[in-house]
Formats: C-alpha cells, structure tokens, sequence
C-alpha cells in the first residue's frame, strides 16, 4: 500500500498547538543559539559599519579643515604683505626729502641757510628746574 492509502489521524488546531508546546528543548535551544548567533554578527555588522562610518566623517571633517586652514593662512599672508606695504609707504612719507619737497611747494618755506639760523641762550634758573 502507498502512504497516500493510509488514512491519517485527525489532528484538531489545538491538538498541533499542544504538540508544538511538547517539543523536545533540544530545538528551541537551537534555535535560540542561532538567534544568538545572528544577533552577535548583526551587532557586529553594526559596529564595524559604525567605525567605518566615523573614520569617513573624520577624514571629511579632517579634509574641510585643512581647506580652512590654508585659506586662513593664505589671508594671513595677504595681510602680512599688505602691512609690510603700508609701512614701506609711510617711511616713503616720513621722509626729509618729502616733506622738505612739499614745505617748498605748498607753504612756499626753504630751508635755512647758516645766517638764517638763530640759536637762543637757555636760562640757568630753567636748566636747574628741569633737573
């Protein structure tokens, strides 16, 4: 006879539930041991993913900061030159030569010749206060 043949007991839903409940333990720590398993590699996963992520956002932060620090740097240079500038420029304009030049022009002043030149005695009572 074939197994289609054989009649088989009727199980009721609650007679499944039941021989669901009466399994051996030996499945269910099975499958517990490999639920452990999965959730240990998807921990796992996630940890590695985690770092991978952070070294990422380092190298990125890490990238952005150095574009800022060479645009500071090139600011600071650009200043550095355009204060050595204006220095330059203000020595250029402090000058005997210069404002002799323009005393001339302007003010329509010369400079002193010797017999032009008048020295003043300073008194000995004001050279004794000053001390």
């Amino acid at each position: 006879m074939s197994t289609d043949a054989m009649p088989r007991p009727a199980r009721t839903r609650q007679a499944e539930r039941a021989a669901r409940w009466e399994a051996p333990q030996g499945d269910r720590a099975e499958r517990r041991a490999r639920r452990r398993a999965w959730v240990g590699r998807a921990v796992l996963v996630c940890a590695v993913a985690g770092c991978l992520a952070s070294v990422v956002w380092r190298q990125t932060e890490g990238v952005a900061r150095q574009r800022e620090l060479a645009k500071l740097q090139n600011d600071i240079s650009l200043a550095e030159a355009e204060r050595v500038e204006w220095t330059n420029r203000i020595q250029e304009l402090q000058t005997r030569a210069r404002i002799t030049r323009i005393a001339e022009r302007r003010l329509g002043l010369h400079v002193a010749r010797d017999d032009e030149v008048v020295l003043l005695p300073i008194p000995a009572s004001s050279m004794e206060q000053g001390q």
